[in-house]
């Protein structure tokens, strides 16, 4: 099973270039919080009892989503920005298209 700490060092080189600079860790933990719930809002959105990811696949994505989110840096809701030929925008939940093909279909259900 992919801990927190294999998660946050995987950010650290990603992010920092470094697996052992801790600098950033509080910011880095709300990020995956933040990437937990965007997990389970779009792939359980009726079923508010499941409060955890259910297995290492969805950990990665949740790591990788993380890192998208400490590097939009509050722009998650940029719909449309260009600039000198440069383009973004960004899908459902403020997160990249390539990030959501990588979901798995949402758990049909009941609002309650």
């Amino acid at each position: 099973m992919i801990t927190e700490q294999q998660q946050l060092e995987k950010m650290r080189r990603k992010i920092l270039g470094s697996s052992v600079d801790s600098s950033k860790d509080e910011d880095f933990k709300d990020c995956l919080e933040s990437a937990k719930n965007r997990y389970l809002n779009l792939v359980y959105p009726f079923d508010r009892e499941i409060v955890e990811l259910p297995d290492d696949r969805a950990r990665n994505w949740q790591t990788d989503c993380a890192i998208e989110l400490y590097n939009l840096d509050g722009d998650e809701n940029l719909t449309s920005y260009s600039e000198n030929g440069l383009s973004e925008s960004y899908g459902k939940a403020g997160l990249s298209e390539g990030l959501l093909s990588q979901l798995p279909p949402a758990k049909a259900g009941v609002p309650q």
